[in-house]
């Protein structure tokens, strides 16, 4: 009797779960073991899914505070990365649809302290990631401070990108992700309206839609309620990981799964935009080439396993995020992560696969390339010994030769090697590549650095 009682009880209990998720609870167990591995003694992780227009799967996992050992909870707030880029894309695009605002404008006609480079940088340029402009981060990063070691204002990331004397690319003949396309576009918002992005945003987008946990990290040091803070670290020792930066646009954003499942509800819906400006929503820029750069306004886009899929990841210090919409099945993916060592396109990929079934794997072949063994320059090292300074990041190297190597002083407590790659060339392990100049006379004039996101910063011999 008893036996039959919970045997009666279990299939209710199923029964219950596919009536009001339409999923099994085979399926909705496959997603729980995806994250089993975050446990309360960790940093974790907050997931949800919506198919159909229905929530499928709402849960936490981990600890949101470590020292208080507060678990995370659906109601965590976590800072999205770059899952941010969308919504100040958005912004634009109310003024674009308002016709304040055009994406063939010249980005000089709302920002003329940005360097004329002899071809205009137009607004969608800044959209798909095509301008060419040099990442703001990145080249903070040559000065020996990068983003997390100091507290970076709105107003440093301007002045940076308004010192570049040029680009990384012709305006539209290439794809390069760069965060300072959606600083500037933080900038524009605010000249246009009066407002600043935050005041916007909330006024046109949060709460019309009813999204009561989503704001920007405009200052670093407010309190926001029920905030998970980050960590970076392993089972040994976790570290907080914290974004302590004012800089918002490209990333910035604090929100909630809930709110990031009703955004994404407007992939699919006409709420907010017109149907012209939601599909320039999700039409990924071209190239000169004609080729397209797989970028929209904030969007990735894509396909996961022949199913098109619109996306984007985010990390901001130890923050992970992952939104994703795949319209096949009107299923939508959201992952907010406060631990560094989270894979967040990875997850949600994993859950996607669920539902869509997962690629075959392609065939792979690596071919060794021969090599020559290290490269022996044929100049004196001495040669390249000396003081350089870049007006474009405000810093001066100072190199110098010891035990027959190239070393650089860029500041107190930060030195590193300069590995020889080729004739007035070198590379550094984590800092770059550097190439020499020569004048007619064959002497040193200066080097140009070149980083991910960032190339041919100039350095001048004093």
């Amino acid at each position: 009797m008893k036996r039959s009682f919970l045997l009666t009880a279990v299939f209710l209990y199923i029964a219950v779960v596919q009536g009001i998720s339409g999923q099994s609870a085979d399926t909705l167990r496959a997603i729980d073991e995806l994250f089993a591995q975050y446990h309360n003694g960790m940093p974790g992780v907050a997931v949800a899914i919506e198919r159909d227009g229905k929530v499928i799967y709402n849960k936490a996992f981990g600890i949101a505070n470590l020292e208080h050992m507060v678990p995370n909870t659906t109601e965590t707030v976590f800072e999205a990365g770059s899952v941010s880029k969308q919504f100040t894309a958005a912004a634009m695009l109310l003024l674009i649809q308002e016709g304040k605002l055009s994406v063939n404008d010249d980005v000089r006609k709302y920002v003329p302290e940005l360097p004329d480079y002899g071809t205009p940088i137009t607004i969608r340029h800044i959209f798909s990631h095509t301008s060419g402009l040099k990442d703001w981060g990145s080249l903070y990063g040559i000065t020996g401070w990068p983003r997390t070691t100091r507290v970076y204002t709105q107003d440093l990331s301007f002045d940076i990108i308004f010192r570049q004397k040029s680009l990384n690319f012709i305006p539209g003949s290439q794809y390069s992700y760069s965060n300072s396309n959606y600083v500037l576009q933080a900038l524009i918002v605010e000249r246009i309206t009066g407002k600043t992005l935050e005041q916007f945003t909330i006024e046109r987008l949060f709460e019309p839609l009813g999204m009561k946990d989503t704001r920007w990290r405009s200052d670093q040091r407010e309190i926001v309620k029920r905030r998970a803070v980050a960590y970076s670290g392993n089972q040994m020792r976790f570290l907080q990981n914290m974004p302590n930066e004012n800089v918002h646009g490209p990333g910035g954003l604090l929100t909630t799964n809930a709110d990031l499942l009703r955004w994404n509800r407007l992939l699919e819906t006409p709420e907010i935009f017109t149907g012209e400006i939601a599909r320039l929503r999700v039409e990924p820029g071209m190239l000169t080439s004609g080729r397209s750069a797989g970028y929209a306004a904030g969007l990735m886009i894509g396909e996961w396993n022949g199913f098109d899929e619109i996306s984007h990841s985010g990390a901001t210090g130890g923050y992970r995020a992952w939104l994703a919409w795949y319209p096949d099945k009107k299923l939508s993916v959201a992952i907010l992560s406060n631990y560094a060592s989270f894979d967040p396109a990875g997850a949600g990929r994993n859950i996607a696969s669920i539902f869509l079934g997962r690629p075959v794997p392609g065939a792979r072949m690596t071919v060794a390339v021969p090599g020559d063994g290290p490269f022996v320059p044929t100049a004196a090292m001495s040669e390249y010994a000396g003081s350089y300074y870049s007006e474009d990041v405000d810093v001066t190297y100072k190199l110098e030769v010891r035990n027959g190597e190239l070393w650089v002083y860029r500041k107190a407590g930060d030195t590193f090697r300069l590995n020889p790659t080729g004739q007035d060339a070198f590379r550094s392990v984590s800092n770059g590549t550097y190439e020499f100049d020569r004048d007619r006379r064959g002497r040193i004039t200066g080097f140009r650095v070149s980083v991910s996101r960032a190339s041919n910063v100039p350095f001048r011999k004093l």
